[in-house]
């Protein structure tokens, strides 16, 4: 086996080694099953439960927002609630007579406040039956007078302020003296009247003589309400109670003080807030046994908690949630992604095992293709109509295979062509400094034979010669190669009898920037040589290098000689015409035109305008480079 072949083979043994056998311990199959489950499924199974998480904090946070905007609205009803009965209170502070009464009853004598008294009840029985949910209006006097109208007994010395030996000394008389804005008495059980089920809170509001400037204490007139109209504003709404459970969760109220104010169970009223709720559950310290069985049922699950505080009235409105019951439909739909989910990565192995076995299958053709051609075998041939990218890899191969055949041939080939044109290159060969010395002998003979002309013609040759030999890829300066082009030209002038002449036009912007040595010169000699040929007189050659646009330079050669005919310009413009010139006009010019492509690649242009018997002219096109 030669050594192309076995290189050949080195190449084919690499790519087997991307391939793996199933000779060992793990098939491409296997490794492809693997792969799917560790690329495909593992994260579409993470991706599910990160979506389905993502869902329940997003389904969470809308149903804590409604239960937020739940809570505003009650806590809007409730204001309603307060500020209606607020304008009773007004309506009782501003009534003159009930005033004027209320000033006897403070400092007339017994028979004007006894009159004070009866008229005082009348007046506050009206207004007591003019709304639902009051239970009693009464006044309490600075003089520890009470006038009360109870709409629970009707009796004018059973009240809910009896139980107070001193009512002035009282916290919440104290508190509703020192304000001009009614204040709120927390709920309480009303136990004097015998009614476990009868809870009130009160609105107190400090009366005076808006008449007088100096707003002496008149008494203050207090509205004794019963809790369930705030249990009405609270759940009216939000709960649905069916077959003695509620639908999913109820509101209540708690004051500054953490106190309850407001609770479906009303044993639980003026209790503190810990003994219901603890952290996020329900925790009743109390015997369960007392509780509603909705109630009762809600403590034993997991439940949501917001809050709302409400800084008009000092209160703090609680929702609790059922979690489960709210949630209900989010944990079916969750049920039913992960079934479909556990179907489709069922469905999805099942395809996998299908499509990797065929896949293995075709790999593993080529891969004893692979091995044929490892051993040296370059006629193989895969045989795959898959029609899939396992296909274009075998056909690829295929088509590679011929290509080695072919490159191995031409190696070959060329192999012995380099070693042909080495033996000539080394028979060509002359040393450069052999022509240097010879020229320099034959310069000075000319001198010492008063041979001027000779000499001159020599010292611009050997220039010629070095410049020329001398690196002959370099770049160099426009001022150099153009400098170079005048002695060039100055021998042909002397060569051809002055039958032409030149004229060279260079900008001064350009003289500094760089060019290949030796682009011009070929185009100049294809004119001299071809285009004057059989001249004696009255050739001229025009020059020209400027900037164009900034960034490229432009070469004009212009001469006014034979000119070219049509199929000979066809042959020089056209780009792989090279091997048809090898000799006579156009050889040179090619040449320089496949240097500007190596040069320059696409960033360079040229162009032949030629009319026989009118003159040629050659435009170039190149990169400015100032370095």
């Amino acid at each position: 086996m030669d050594t192309e072949s076995r290189k050949a083979t080195k190449i084919f043994g690499i790519f087997r080694g991307l391939f793996k056998s199933n000779n060992h311990k793990m098939s491409l199959k296997v490794r492809l099953i693997f792969s799917f489950l560790f690329a495909a499924i593992i994260p579409l199974i993470l991706v599910q439960f990160v979506l389905y998480l993502n869902m329940t904090v997003s389904m969470q946070n809308k149903v804590d927002d409604l239960l937020k905007i739940n809570l505003l609205q009650t806590a809007k009803n409730v204001n309603m609630k307060i500020e209606s009965y607020n304008d009773l209170l007004f309506q009782i502070f501003s009534d003159n007579e009930i005033v004027e009464l209320t000033k006897k009853l403070n400092k007339g004598s017994d028979d004007e406040q006894i009159s004070a008294f009866g008229r005082l009840r009348e007046k506050l029985g009206t207004l007591a039956n003019s709304k639902e949910g009051i239970s009693g209006i009464s006044i309490l006097c600075p003089n520890g007078l009470v006038v009360s109208y109870d709409k629970v007994t009707g009796l004018a010395t059973q009240h809910f302020w009896i139980k107070y030996k001193d009512i002035t000394k009282t916290n919440f008389y104290m508190e509703a003296e020192k304000t001009d804005h009614t204040v709120l008495i927390p709920t309480s059980f009303a136990d004097q009247y015998g009614d476990k089920g009868l809870y009130l809170f009160h609105m107190a509001k400090r009366m005076f003589d808006i008449e007088r400037l100096d707003k002496t204490t008149l008494g203050v007139i207090v509205l004794s309400l019963k809790e369930q109209l705030l249990s009405d504003a609270c759940n009216g709404v939000y709960g649905t109670i069916e077959n003695g459970k509620q639908k999913n969760g109820f509101n209540f109220i708690i004051d500054q003080n953490q106190k309850i104010i407001s609770f479906p169970e009303k044993a639980y009223i003026g209790e503190r807030e810990e003994e219901i709720l603890t952290g996020n559950s329900m925790n009743f310290t109390r015997d369960m046994s007392m509780l509603n069985g909705w109630i009762k049922d809600l403590s034993q699950k997991s439940v949501l908690i917001n809050k709302y505080e409400d800084r008009n009235l000092g209160w703090t409105f609680i929702n609790i949630t059922d979690k489960d019951r709210m949630f209900s439909e989010v944990y079916s739909l969750q049920r039913l992604f992960t079934l479909i989910g556990l179907a489709a990565v069922l469905f999805s192995i099942i395809l996998v095992i299908y499509f990797s076995g065929r896949f293995s299958k075709s790999v593993r053709k080529i891969v004893q293709a692979m091995t044929t051609a490892k051993s040296g075998e370059l006629n193989v041939h895969v045989d795959l109509n898959t029609k899939d990218e396992i296909s274009i890899i075998a056909t690829t191969f295929n088509s590679m295979m011929v290509q080695i055949k072919k490159l191995i041939e031409d190696v070959k080939r060329a192999a012995r062509h380099q070693k042909d044109a080495e033996i000539k290159a080394l028979e060509a060969q002359i040393n450069p400094h052999f022509l240097y010395n010879t020229l320099d002998t034959i310069n000075w003979v000319a001198i010492e034979n008063e041979q001027y002309k000779i000499s001159n013609m020599l010292k611009n040759l050997a220039q010629i010669l070095r410049y020329s030999i001398n690196q002959s890829n370099e770049i160099v300066t426009f001022k150099q190669e153009i400098e170079w082009l005048r002695q060039y030209i100055y021998l042909q002038q002397i060569r051809f009898d002055y039958s032409f002449h030149c004229e060279v036009e260079i900008d001064e912007n350009v003289l500094d920037c760089k060019i290949h040595k030796l682009l011009i010169q070929p185009l100049i000699e294809n004119a001299i040589i071809h285009g004057f040929d059989g001249y004696t007189s009255g050739g001229l050659i025009s020059v020209s290098v400027k900037i164009f646009e900034v960034n490229h330079i432009v070469i004009s050669i212009k001469d006014n000689g034979r000119g070219i005919n049509e199929s000979k310009l066809a042959d020089l413009l056209k780009e792989d015409g090279n091997e048809t010139i090898s000799t006579g006009r156009g050889f040179g010019v090619k040449n320089v035109f496949n240097r500007l492509k190596l040069y320059y690649g696409e960033d360079c242009k040229w162009n032949i305008t030629s009319e026989p018997g009118n003159g040629t002219e050659i435009v170039l096109k190149i990169p400015r480079q100032s370095e």
